[in-house]
């Protein structure tokens, strides 16, 4: 994690303005991200490396993506 530096949340209706090029931000980060690790295979975690995920539930036909609640289902099967 980078240097947080202390800052002033803007007003709601000037922050609104920005989300476009906010969300455009995020997405190019994600990429960059993606392409840089997306080959990588058997690192292994050092002490106080962390791992986040999120389990998504697809819906093709109506082009939704849905948080899924069957991790603790799945992780007996993941050990």
């Amino acid at each position: 994690m980078g240097l947080l530096s202390l800052g002033t949340p803007l007003p709601w209706d000037q922050a609104r303005l920005l989300a476009r090029e906010v969300r455009k931000h995020g997405i190019e980060q994600f990429l960059h991200i993606w392409r840089n690790m997306k080959d990588r295979q058997k690192d292994q975690l050092l002490w106080g490396d962390e791992i986040e995920y999120m389990l998504i539930s697809l819906d093709h036909k109506n082009r939704r993506a849905r948080l899924s609640q069957r991790g603790h289902e799945l992780l007996n099967q993941l050990q």
